[in-house]
C-alpha cells in the first residue's frame, strides 16, 4: 500500500512538472514577437529611422529588421522577390511596380517631395539656365526621373543622358557620395538631389535654384506632393493585417515624434547621416513629413504625382487604371 502510494505521489508530481513545463513553454512561444523586414535607401532619411532607433517595433510587439540598399532598384528587386516585407520608395516608382503586374499595398505616405536642384554657379538662377550645361543625378533614382518630368512639362526642355544637343540639359550619372564634391570641382553645374544631400550642399555654400515643390507648383500640382510610401507585398498584408495595423501605428507615432521632437530627430540625424548640427538643422527645416493616415487627400496626392510621372515619361501606362484597392486603409 506504502509503494503504491509513493509511486502515486511520483506520478502527480511529473504530471505537476509537465503541466508548469508545458506553461512555460506555451509564454515562451507566444513571447516571441514576429519580425517585419523592412528595405529602404541607404543615406535616404524616412521614419524607418526613428523607429528602428527608437525602437517603436517593442513597443508595438514586433521585431523590426532594417535592410539598408544601394540602389532604389535593388530595393525594389527585393520586395519583389519576397526577401523583405515592407519597403520605403518613391511614390513613382510604387506605380513602377503596379505597372509591371507587381502585387503591391500602399500602407502609409512617408513624406513630402524635398528634394532640390543645386548649383555653385552664380549665373545659374533657373532651370532655364541649366540648358547645354551638365546636371549631375543618380539616373537609376526616383528623383532622377520625376525631375526628367518635371522639366518636360513645366520648361518644355529636354533632359539627355547621351548629350549632343545644345537644347536639352545634359546629365552626368554620379553616385550619391560623389555629387558634392563634383560640384564643387565643375565637374557638373548642378546636382539633382534628394536629402540628406540638400542639406550638405547648402550648408556648403550650394544655393537652391528650383526645389520640388515649386516645381509642383508650375506643373499645375495641388497641395504637397508625396514623394515616399511604404509599399507592402499584398500577401504578407492579407496575412497578418493586425501586424500590418501595429506597423502602420508605429510608423505614425515615428512622424509625430519627427515633428514635435526637434532635438531628438537633429540628434538622430547628426549620429546615423554623420551630419553636423548646421546641416542637420537645415535639414529639419526643410523636411515635412506625412503626419497622418492614408486619407482622401493622401491618396490623391499620390496619384497626382504618379500622373505626372505618366505624363513625364516614367510610366508606360496612365495609373488611372491602377485601382483604388492598392491603397490599404485597414
Amino acid at each position: 500500500m506504502k509503494g503504491k502510494l509513493v509511486f502515486a505521489i511520483l506520478v502527480l508530481a511529473a504530471l505537476a512538472a509537465i503541466g508548469i513545463w508545458l506553461v512555460w513553454s506555451g509564454q515562451n512561444v507566444s513571447s516571441v514577437k514576429p519580425v517585419i523586414r523592412a528595405g529602404t535607401l541607404l543615406g535616404g532619411i524616412s521614419t524607418l529611422d526613428v523607429m528602428e532607433v527608437e525602437r517603436l517595433g517593442e513597443e508595438y510587439g514586433f521585431t523590426l529588421k532594417v535592410y539598408r540598399f544601394h540602389k532604389t532598384p535593388e530595393i525594389l528587386a527585393a520586395l519583389e522577390r519576397g526577401d523583405i516585407d515592407v519597403a520605403v520608395i518613391p511614390a513613382e516608382m510604387a506605380a513602377k511596380l503596379l505597372e509591371k503586374g507587381v502585387r503591391l499595398k500602399i500602407i502609409a505616405a512617408d513624406m513630402y517631395q524635398n528634394q532640390a536642384v543645386l548649383s555653385m554657379d552664380p549665373t545659374v538662377r533657373s532651370v532655364e539656365d541649366l540648358v547645354g550645361r551638365r546636371v549631375g543625378a543618380v539616373v537609376a533614382s526616383g528623383t532622377y526621373r520625376m525631375f526628367k518630368a518635371y522639366v518636360r512639362l513645366a520648361y518644355g526642355i529636354e533632359v539627355s543622358e547621351t548629350g549632343g544637343s545644345r537644347k536639352a540639359i545634359h546629365v552626368v550619372n554620379l553616385e550619391p557620395g560623389g555629387m558634392i564634391s563634383a560640384l564643387e570641382r565643375g565637374d557638373v553645374d548642378a546636382i539633382v538631389v534628394w536629402e540628406p544631400i540638400v542639406s550638405k550642399a547648402l550648408a556648403k555654400g550650394a544655393h537652391i535654384v528650383e526645389d520640388f515643390t515649386s516645381l509642383w507648383r508650375k506643373v499645375g500640382g495641388k497641395g504637397l506632393p508625396v514623394m515616399l510610401v511604404y509599399a507592402a507585398r499584398e500577401s504578407w498584408v492579407e496575412l497578418n493585417p493586425d501586424l500590418v495595423k501595429r506597423f502602420v501605428k508605429a510608423r505614425l507615432e515615428a512622424a509625430k515624434i519627427w515633428v514635435r521632437d526637434k532635438n531628438t530627430i537633429v540628434s538622430l540625424l547628426e549620429k546615423l547621416y554623420h551630419l553636423s548640427e548646421e546641416e542637420a538643422d537645415i535639414l529639419y527645416s526643410r523636411v515635412k513629413i506625412v503626419d497622418k493616415l492614408l486619407d482622401e487627400t493622401i491618396i490623391n496626392s499620390i496619384k497626382s504625382v504618379w500622373k505626372l510621372a505618366w505624363m513625364g515619361g516614367y510610366l508606360s501606362k496612365d495609373p488611372a487604371s491602377i485601382p483604388d484597392t492598392v491603397f490599404h486603409t485597414g
